[in-house]
């Protein structure tokens, strides 16, 4: 989290990649234990998500890695 403030807790790698699935164009509410919010554009939470737009998308060739 570059711009979140470490009072208030994100969802976990599991369930971004799960909001991930429903789109970048989600608003997410975090709440810290004073009951203050931050709502986040859910993509500044996960800048390079893996969505299934990306299953469309040619391969990389494996072996020009070396």
């Amino acid at each position: 989290f570059r711009n979140v403030e470490l009072d208030f807790t994100g969802p976990c790698g599991s369930c971004r990649q799960t909001l991930a699935e429903f789109g970048l164009d989600l608003d997410v509410y975090l709440i810290n234990t004073k009951n203050e919010s931050k709502i986040y554009k859910f993509q500044d939470l996960l800048p390079i998500a893996f969505i299934p737009h990306d299953l469309e998308k040619p391969r990389a060739n494996y072996y020009a890695i070396e």
